[in-house]
Formats: structure tokens, sequence, C-alpha cells
């Protein structure tokens, strides 16, 4: 029997645009850690590291994204017996970049590898799902299930274990930046609006067409233009981030194909096809939130196409 198992939960980008709760990616080098062991005891208990605990994550597993992922896969397994999850925060909640799927991707397979893996990934979606929900209070794929999954996902807002894998056909590397402001989910959620017009629908549409089918295509240029298209969310969304515009230029100015808010914010990102020239879009992004005295902090990635791995104690993870 694994006396413990280490499983980490990587971050992601949502919406890139116009694609509100309909698009996600698995972001590499960022992200959560949950260690899980078993308990006697049935159910699931729950402990935090120092971040964990600073920012005031609920250590009740019915009020955590984690405990309710991983009492969703005991209910799949069937055992009698439970596990203790300590999770390590490698992202603080409201940072825009899935603090929360993050959290309940890692617990979901922690739980299933600890039993000896019997599930596969695509027979867990409810149960991340169910934990996603605790967080934003609703079953929203467009971050739980790249971070679980890896990834370039489409997925579905009305059938939410429905999800196509789009295929990245170039070098993706991506610029991003966390400016130290919280935007809570619900919160931002809250500031769009009941109904929008026809016109700017099928506008809306069209640009996440144009963008899937660039990212199909492997056309970054075009990724970049219709990335920044979006008149839905982002234009309500971007006055919650006071140094918004300016980042933005400085990173388009630095070269960048696109630069966008993923999720609700504050975090930014912007798109390149080269490692090194995200480098330079980052310093610039993060130059120009501090001249508007916005402390930020930010790292480049790219695609991660495996989400929720086992991984031995001793990897370290990038913390931001």
């Amino acid at each position: 029997m694994i006396e413990k198992v280490n499983v980490f939960g990587p971050a992601s980008l949502s919406n890139l645009g116009p694609g509100f709760d309909t698009i996600g990616l698995c972001l590499a080098g960022v992200g959560d850690i949950v260690e899980a062991r078993f308990s006697e005891v049935k159910g699931v208990r729950i402990h935090l590291d120092d971040r964990g605990i600073k920012t005031g994550i609920p250590t009740n597993p019915t009020q955590n994204t984690a405990g309710v992922a991983a009492l969703e896969v005991l209910k799949l397994l069937g055992v009698s017996t439970g596990v203790e999850l300590l999770i390590k925060k490698g992202f603080v909640a409201g940072s825009g970049i899935g603090s929360s799927a993050a959290c309940a991707a890692a617990a979901a397979w922690a739980v299933n590898v600890l039993y000896g893996s019997p599930l596969k990934k695509g027979e867990m979606l409810d149960a991340v799902l169910e934990g996603e929900a605790v967080a934003s209070g609703a079953k929203h794929g467009d971050n739980i299930l790249p971070a679980f999954l890896g990834g370039l996902l489409l997925v579905s807002s009305q059938y939410p274990t429905e999800y196509r894998r789009i295929q990245v056909k170039t070098s993706l590397w991506i610029a991003l930046i966390l400016p130290e402001i919280q935007v809570l989910t619900k919160k931002a959620r809250a500031m769009l609006p009941a109904s929008v017009p026809l016109k700017t629908a099928v506008y809306q549409a069209s640009a996440l067409g144009f963008m899937v089918d660039a990212f199909r295509s492997g056309d970054l240029v075009e990724v970049g233009r219709w990335m920044m298209k979006d008149q839905l969310a982002e234009p309500v969304r971007a006055d919650l981030v006071p140094c918004y515009n300016s980042v933005k230029n400085a990173a388009l100015n630095a070269g960048a194909y696109g630069c966008a808010l993923t999720g609700s914010g504050p975090a930014m990102f912007a798109i390149t096809d080269d490692r090194l020239q995200a480098k330079k879009i980052l310093d610039s992004m993060i130059e120009a939130s501090n001249q508007h005295q916005i402390r930020a902090s930010g790292y480049v990635s790219t695609l991660n196409e495996s989400g929720a791995e086992e991984i031995s104690s001793d990897i370290k993870i990038l913390s931001l």
C-alpha cells in the first residue's frame, strides 16, 4: 500500500479573450501540490501550508475545492477509509490563473493514485467539476478541465463534461504577469451584463471561431489578433486592473502577438513563438505595472499537455 503521494495541479488560463467560459489552457511550471495520505477515518481532512493559512483557505472539506473533489472521488471508488490532504499553494486565490481549479485537480488525482489509480481521468470529470463549483458557484470547465487533463481545450458551458482538445501546431510561449491585486471570480461575474445585443453575440462567436482555427493552423499572429477582440467580458473587467492598458501596450510594443486578461484577472498574458522574446515581453509588462505603483510577479510558460500528475516530493515547483 502506498504511504503517500504528491500530485501537481497546474495553473491555467481561461477565456483567452473571446472564449468566455468556453476555452482554457493548461500552463507549465506553476501550480499547487497536494500531498495525500491514507486515513482510517472516513472522509477527508484538510491541512494547509503557510500560504494557504495566510490566505484564509477553508479547511472544512465541504467548503474547499480540493476537499469536495476528493470526497467525490472517494464516492466513485466506493471505499470505507478516508484521506488526509496537505495543500501546498503555489499561487494565491483571486489571481486569475485557476487557483481553485489547481487544488481540485491535484486532490482528485492524488486520491485516485493513492488507491492504485483504478479510475481514468475521463471517469473523474464530474468529481473535479463539483470541486470547482465550490469556488465559482457553478460547474465551469474552462479552468478545471485543462488543469486536470492538460492542453488547450474547448469546453461546453451547458454540458460541462464535454470538451474538445485543440492541437497547437507551433511553438507557443506565454508571458504571464500577476499584479498584486485580488479579483474574485464571483464579484467579476456579477459585473457582466445579463444579456447582450444579437450583433455582439454573433461577433463574439465569430471571433472565437477565428481564434480556434488560428490555433489549429499554427498562426499565432492571427491568434493574437482575435484574442484581443473580446466584446463581452474583458471590456468590463479591465476596469478592475488599473494597469491594464499600460501592461497591454507594453506587451505589444515588446513584440507580443496579443495580450489579454486571463479569467476575471488580474493576471494578464501575452503570446509569442519564442522563449527569449517572451522573457523580454514579460520584463516590459512588469515594468509597466510598476509604473502604476502596482507590484507584480510573473513568469514565462508554455503549454502543459499532461495536466494533474504525480510528482516526486523533491521536485521544485515555481511559486508566485
